[in-house]
């Protein structure tokens, strides 16, 4: 039970050892409960709330004795946050509620340090979160005529939108939570009443991991730098008992010190790629990128949080974690000291591959073989494939490079092109000889395997050195179809994550291949 909470009826604070029975908690952002002023002495933020919240009393129709109806119009009412709260509990039948303006002494930092590391016990032991969204309405779709019938639509896009979707906390408050109830300008609703493809982290069966956490920490804020870490770090209760709860400290600092115990609970962390949902969540405006015409692209403009802190590459401050997670390692030879992540495993690397370069760089559509010539009654298509022999192997595996589906009697301009930017990916680790790709029906019963360098922060250069860790392999429960290995690219004398690599039809690709083992030190 938390410290204090708010009794509705009065809404005086009690005890929370005085009360026996269930509570609920409040979710949302302070700058919507009043006007939100920095103290430039104490550093502390103090709350102006001026009554400007909005109580509609919607107009409703009564019977009037001893007969007929009588028409009683709405109205609105202006009053103070405390008043909304207390109006929210009545309607829902809320005898206690939990939130922190009220229940958290703000001016007694000794008590508010020691609340902040109990967070994640009060929303998880809250009977149900209520999360105020303002910006959540719903609109008339359709009125049917001669009818009081209509049809309503919950415009979801402005909850997405929303401030409260944009806050630290209130990530760390929503994932904890058992049931949370909505309450929008004009309509409520339970969280299982929202679509689960676009808010997957309201429902319990949320795959609740390192990578997948932060693919929605990265785009947050709050108000003050540390808050943003004290949020996070209360989603993982191991994490947040070696956070100390300072606001005076170095927030540099005190994200290497996060950053730290996370990556030594979870290497999932390295679980990132290129912008794929930044690219919509983290907009902020679009632009004409020249003004030669009305047709010309847009360029558009996008600010991620996270960036603003100068952390390293392996906590994927320059990429995107998966949003959906469930991707897992056993590897465990692994150290973190401050910025650096030292690991210790065997890598892959072409170390012909400067001498290489000449040969791929050359590589054109003449260099391509020509796609056989289908029977009419052959429908399994085609694979280019390139046989390689791994370190320590005697037999060759062969790689796939292009699919070509039934049907197709010549390769589109556009396949040529896709075909040696991939061989040009893949000489980065493995030699290549041109000379040796050849076509092989889809059919054909050949083992094959296929690399995929889509997910990449940044694209390959071809006179950069990069290292694929073969012992590194994060998999999900049925690694039949795929996994992936970390890239690493050399930068003077360390490494810099840019992603992970994905290895298809051949979870065991490079077992017992005779590598050296190194140790790669990640900055």
């Amino acid at each position: 039970m938390p410290s204090y909470l708010v009794r509705i009826s009065d809404m005086k604070l009690v005890q929370g050892s005085e009360v026996h029975e269930g509570y609920c908690a409040l979710s949302y952002s302070w700058n919507q409960s009043g006007e939100i002023i920095k103290n430039k002495t104490t550093n502390n933020c103090d709350r102006m709330d001026q009554g400007k919240h909005k109580i509609i009393y919607p107009g409703k129709t009564i019977r009037k004795k001893p007969r007929g109806r009588k028409r009683i119009p709405g109205k609105v009412k202006f009053v103070k946050f405390e008043e909304l709260i207390q109006e929210i509990g009545k309607d829902f039948n809320i005898k206690y509620i939990w939130y922190d303006q009220m229940c958290i002494n703000q001016n007694d930092e000794e008590e508010k340090h020691g609340e902040i590391h109990q967070m994640h016990k009060i929303y998880s032991h809250a009977y149900c979160t209520i999360a105020l969204v303002p910006e959540l309405i719903t609109r008339v779709r359709k009125r049917y005529p001669d009818t009081t019938t209509c049809l309503i639509d919950m415009r979801i896009g402005y909850l997405l939108g929303s401030q409260w979707m944009k806050r630290m906390w209130t990530l760390e408050e929503t994932i904890l939570s058992t049931k949370m109830l909505f309450v929008g300008r004009n309509v409520h609703c339970w969280w299982y009443r929202l679509s689960k493809d676009h808010f997957p982290i309201f429902y319990k069966d949320f795959v609740c991991d390192v990578a997948t956490i932060l693919h929605y920490a990265h785009t947050r804020t709050s108000t003050k730098e540390h808050d943003c870490i004290f949020a996070l770090a209360n989603i993982f209760p191991g994490v947040i008992q070696e956070i100390t709860i300072d606001y005076n400290q170095d927030v540099q600092e005190l994200m290497m010190q996060f950053y730290g115990a996370l990556a030594k609970k979870d290497l999932s962390i390295l679980c990132f790629g290129k912008y794929t949902h930044y690219k919509t969540m983290c907009k902020t405006s679009c632009s004409d990128s020249t003004k030669k015409d009305s047709n010309t692209r847009k360029k558009v403009d996008h600010d991620i949080p996270i960036q603003k802190f100068n952390l390293p590459s392996w906590t994927g401050v320059y990429g995107e974690h998966f949003k959906y997670g469930g991707y897992k390692t056993s590897f465990k030879n692994y150290t973190v000291s401050r910025r650096v992540l030292k690991i210790t495993c065997r890598g892959m690397c072409n170390d012909q591959h400067q001498t290489d370069i000449p040969a791929i760089l050359s590589i054109t559509r003449d260099d391509i073989p020509p796609l056989p010539q289908q029977n009419a009654n052959d429908d399994c298509g085609w694979l280019l494939v390139i046989p390689i022999r791994l370190p320590g192997f005697t037999n060759e595996k062969f790689i796939e490079v292009y699919t070509v589906f039934s049907g197709a009697t010549r390769l589109h301009p556009e396949a040529y092109r896709s075909i040696i930017i991939y061989l040009r990916n893949l000489s980065h680790f493995i030699p290549i000889n041109k000379m040796n790709l050849q076509w092989i029906p889809a059919r054909s019963g050949i083992t094959t395997s296929w690399f995929g360098f889509h997910q990449l922060v940044e694209t390959m250069q071809d006179f950069c050195q990069y290292v694929l860790l073969t012992e590194v392999q994060f998999t999900l429960d049925d690694k039949r179809f795929a996994v992936r290995h970390p890239i690493l690219k050399k930068v003077g004398d360390h490494y810099k994550a840019i992603g992970l690599c994905t290895i298809g039809k051949d979870p065991h690709f490079f077992d017992n291949t005779t590598l050296e083992e190194q140790i790669f030190e990640i900055h």
